[in-house]
């Protein structure tokens, strides 16, 4: 059995409004993100999926939207490799 938390929009259709988390802080702050209509800068796209879900302001859903997708455009970075760098050996 999974453990973890339903939050759930009563103005939407359930399987459109409802979203599932791990802990109990997580739901709680995803409630009061939607009610605030704020929006994390830091967290995973299936968080701000979640917030999609749970909210019913076309505003608030579009601009989660527009964060989605310049994460997706943006990439992931390549690791920086500082080819100037040189490796010494120490003298014993």
């Amino acid at each position: 059995m999974k453990e973890g938390y339903v939050v759930y929009n009563t103005r939407k259709d359930f399987q459109e409004g409802h979203t599932h988390l791990k802990n109990f802080e997580a739901a709680k702050t995803a409630v009061n993100l939607v009610i605030n209509k704020k929006i994390p800068k830091s967290t995973d796209g299936y968080y701000l999926s979640s917030l999609i879900r749970l909210s019913d302001d076309d505003n608030y859903i579009n601009k989660i939207n527009a964060l989605i997708e310049a994460r997706e455009r943006k990439g992931k970075k390549e690791k920086y490799y500082n080819s100037g760098y040189k490796l010494s050996k120490r003298s014993v």
